[in-house]
């Protein structure tokens, strides 16, 4: 058996973000840390490690900013708020957590059924364009926002509130569910869509 020894002075950040067995995966998304021979991620799209070290690093950027107003301002007292409270506010001082909490699929076969399906339900529930930030209420006809972008991304999306949690709804095709699903690990790992946009071009021509 192998055995991972810590020392008694380990610190926070080296808990956190080291790499206890040697894996490549920081501690914090490590399902196993102690163990090298798992490096299987918590959430194998987003990193807790390097969303700490961005909230790190615009803590950095923030105290040049705050130094720089405070002195012109001749401001004695100042501060940047810390990471752990940071990352505590940015969820908990919202009631619905993110606007997306709750996520909804709807999918059928043409763009054309797709988009009835769509609409029918933003009249039923009342969801009108846009009517507070797009994440927060309203539709998002991707069809149309992504058009002559390099995103090959295809939906329609309606956001609202159920029960005070944030909600999204998403319609689309079933061909471009496939293509969409095969796209999303390379947008979260912020890789270039261009090898996607060919498929996404024959789907449109095609009604999908």
């Amino acid at each position: 058996m192998n055995y991972i020894t810590m020392r008694i002075n380990t610190t926070n950040k080296e808990y956190l973000l080291g790499d206890f067995d040697k894996d490549g995966v920081p501690n914090i998304d490590d399902r196993q840390p102690f163990n090298k021979k798992n490096n299987k991620r918590v959430n194998e799209e987003v990193s807790l490690a390097k969303t700490i070290i961005y909230v790190e690093g615009k803590r950095r950027e923030a105290k040049v900013v705050a130094k720089k107003f405070a002195k012109k301002n001749k401001i004695k007292e100042w501060r940047v708020k810390d990471t752990y409270s940071t990352i505590n506010k940015a969820v908990r001082r919202n009631p619905m957590v993110v606007p997306d909490f709750i996520g909804f699929r709807v999918e059928g076969e043409k763009k054309q059924e797709v988009e009835k399906k769509w609409n029918k339900f933003n009249k039923k529930h009342q969801i009108k364009k846009k009517i507070l930030y797009k994440e927060v209420g309203g539709t998002d006809n991707k069809y149309k926002t992504n058009k002559g972008t390099s995103r090959p991304y295809r939906a329609f999306h309606s956001n609202f509130l159920v029960s005070g949690f944030g909600a999204e709804a998403q319609f689309r095709t079933k061909k471009y569910g496939k293509l969409n699903y095969e796209m999303h690990g390379a947008y979260k790992r912020k890789e270039s869509l261009k090898p996607f946009k060919k498929r996404s071009k024959a789907l449109l021509k095609a009604g999908y």
